[in-house]
């Protein structure tokens, strides 16, 4: 099968590592796990910063690097750039005043968004547009199926939580074919989509996310522990983790208040810490307000910044439990994570939550306050509890793979190939 994959995501994260998360790490499982696959001949497009795609596609693949659907010319033009690019750091300035030059010549020439015509293009291929809306030359295409991605629909259903410029699957939805298929991370996500398009259930397919067992893992040594706490500063104490972009959606805010309920009721014990690791996201300052109400709670909490996906797996390992109350998610994958590091897990009792966690984790409501206080405190307090959430989470976590995720995928175009 010729699958061709909108790989544009790798390509902004490459330059942007704050954005490796998330759809980006779903999109590099996806490229590795068919660059793999026997019976699929793998390209890769990107519709926008293709300069960027070809250079993290070069750095991931070296020699096996898969070839690029995107007109020849173009990929000459993004050569040049990348042979200017390549003496400096991805994140320097020289970097970044090089790209910014391009970028505003790419605008000026109308040459920013990418042409993919298909009479260029193999036969009996499938385009898979794994976040942005697909090129207007696919979706307008009768011979090539497309098949679209949803991660959630979070800024539709609840736009309260995100800025105005938060459009992408507002343009996904308002550009997608009714002769297009879909594939959603989560029953949740593929209810939801239904429900606000009424697209046909036939046509959209759920095939759930994984943990990356080499990111994510269980039984990290001390040293290792000991070594991120000094590098992040967390120091010696014992500590609750929560790991999420800091922002409405995620709840921090009810988090902090929750542990600052416990902190001035003393029911804590006294060198119990509360780390969140995170990116400033949306109304962050909204966030630090809550934080620094109380002077007594405040010094008791530990803002990380962004965290390395290498030194992820010991500040796991090293927690108490993790805390994850977030309101609404298309999948959720730091609780699975967590799971998999053997971290006993809180988190919200939310549909797409729970279709991940099962009973291997304590699920309270987002929004009650009581419910959370009492699960933390609970599980502080009970070692023999934590041990028992650590093995189920680590059982469960077994249940997802990013092989299976692959392979769903590979049966998922073929069904959709055989059916054109």
């Amino acid at each position: 099968m010729n699958i061709i994959l909108d790989a544009s995501p790798l390509g902004i994260g490459f330059y942007h590592r704050q954005a490796r998360t998330g759809i980006s790490r779903v999109v590099e499982q996806l490229v590795a796990g068919l660059q793999r696959a026997d019976d699929v001949t793998l390209l890769l497009a990107a519709p926008t910063h293709l300069t960027e795609t070809m250079r993290y596609a070069e750095v991931a693949f070296g020699p096996q690097v898969p070839a690029f659907a995107n007109p020849s010319t173009e990929q000459r033009w993004a050569h040049v750039e990348n042979s200017l690019l390549k003496p400096f750091s991805p994140v320097g300035k020289p970097s970044k005043l090089l790209r910014r030059i391009a970028y505003e010549a790419r605008l000026r020439l109308g040459k920013e968004t990418s042409r993919f015509e298909t009479d260029h293009l193999p036969a009996n291929a499938l385009y898979h547009a794994t976040f942005f809306p697909a090129p207007d030359d696919i979706r307008k295409s009768r011979k090539m199926p497309l098949l679209q991605s949803i991660h959630d629909l979070i800024p539709i259903r609840h736009p309260e939580w995100f800025t105005s410029g938060e459009q992408t699957v507002k343009q996904v939805l308002a550009t997608l074919p009714a002769n297009a298929w879909v594939t959603t991370v989560s029953q949740a996500t593929k209810d939801d989509f239904c429900d606000h398009t009424g697209f046909d259930p036939a046509r959209v397919v759920p095939i759930l996310l994984a943990a990356s067992p080499d990111l994510f893992y269980s039984g990290a040594d001390e040293a290792q522990i000991r070594t991120i706490r000094q590098k992040l500063g967390i120091g010696e104490q014992p500590y609750l983790l929560s790991l999420a972009t800091l922002e409405p959606r995620k709840n921090i805010a009810h988090l902090i208040r929750s542990f600052g309920r416990l902190v001035d009721g003393g029911e804590l014990p006294a060198d119990i810490r509360l780390v969140l690791v995170g990116t400033k996201g949306w109304k962050f300052d909204e966030i630090m307000a809550e934080a620094s109400k109380n002077p007594a709670l405040a010094s008791r909490l530990h803002f990380t910044g962004f965290v390395q996906d290498e030194d992820l797996a010991p500040l796991y390992n090293g927690a108490l439990a993790f805390v994850y109350p977030s309101l609404y998610e298309g999948f959720g994958l730091p609780p699975l994570e967590a799971m998999q590091c053997g971290l006993p897990v809180i988190t919200s009792d939310i549909p797409a939550i729970t279709e991940v966690v099962g009973e291997a984790a304590i699920r309270v409501a987002p929004t009650d306050s009581d419910a959370l206080c009492e699960a933390i405190l609970k599980l502080v307090a009970s070692p023999s509890l934590r041990n028992e959430l650590s093995a189920k989470g680590i059982n469960r976590a077994a249940m997802f793979s990013w092989d299976k995720f692959t392979s769903e995928h590979v049966a998922l175009y073929k069904r959709i190939i055989e059916l054109v």
